[in-house]
């Protein structure tokens, strides 16, 4: 052997050794201990926008589900779809609401706590949270708007008419996707009143005819300020 590869392997022998030495005999030394790490703790401000994200991806889940509801080519197909749709709409609700619980004063959370709630058919759960989300931020027309549908679900046509106005002054935009929601609701009530008689819902159709004719001789007017995610 030569005195140049003699050298290296006493070298590499030597070392080795000093490792052997270092983990007690066994294998080289590892690093750091697993069980002294730990997890870094994660702020509530970001658990709350963590929740929400995920919340907003289970609202677009169930926004699918009842598309495809909507095409669905038998009864059967419909409910299952519906009924994904549902689960969607609670495991949204209950990322919604653990946002706004690590975050309370978070309005867009509290938002779709309502959102969901009425998508749900917990029409005064709902109105609690939109209620909640106005009272911290009364220009959040968002809220209105979702809210004034929610009144339509209770058949508070009087509290919907009075959010319809507020928008028409404060939010155009919002007012024009109320209105919209308004008439299915006329169409809705036509195949089952659900505790109204004709007339009155014949007097809200014609209440909401005049607002549409205004709408349209007003549309130039209207600002493009406010923007609706959802339906």
């Amino acid at each position: 052997m030569s005195l140049a590869r003699a050298g290296v392997v006493a070298i590499a022998s030597l070392l080795v050794g000093q490792w052997s030495l270092a983990a007690g005999g066994g294998a080289m030394p590892s690093g750091p201990s697993v069980s002294n790490f730990e997890p870094r703790e994660v702020p509530p401000e970001e658990k709350a926008k963590n929740s929400y994200n995920a919340g907003i991806k289970s609202i677009k889940k169930a926004k699918d589900y009842e598309a495809d509801a909507a095409k669905a080519s038998t009864p059967e197909k419909k409910a299952k779809a519906m009924e994904k749709a549902g689960k969607a709409y609670n495991k949204a609700l209950e990322q919604f609401t653990d946002a706004a619980s690590n975050k309370p004063d978070m309005v867009e959370a509290w938002n779709y706590i309502g959102f969901a709630n009425r998508h749900l058919g917990a029409y005064a759960e709902s109105l609690e949270a939109y209620d909640h989300a106005l009272s911290l931020n009364p220009k959040y027309f968002e809220a209105v708007e979702y809210r004034g549908e929610a009144y339509l679900g209770l058949n508070r046509i009087d509290d919907a008419k009075t959010a319809y106005m507020d928008l028409f002054r404060d939010a155009r935009p919002l007012s024009d996707q109320l209105l919209v929601a308004m008439q299915q609701w006329v169409a809705d009530r036509r195949l089952d009143g659900k505790g109204l008689d004709a007339a009155q819902i014949d007097a809200f159709e014609l209440w909401l005819g005049e607002r549409a004719t205004v709408a349209r001789q007003t549309a130039s007017l209207g600002s493009g300020d406010a923007v609706r995610t959802w339906k």
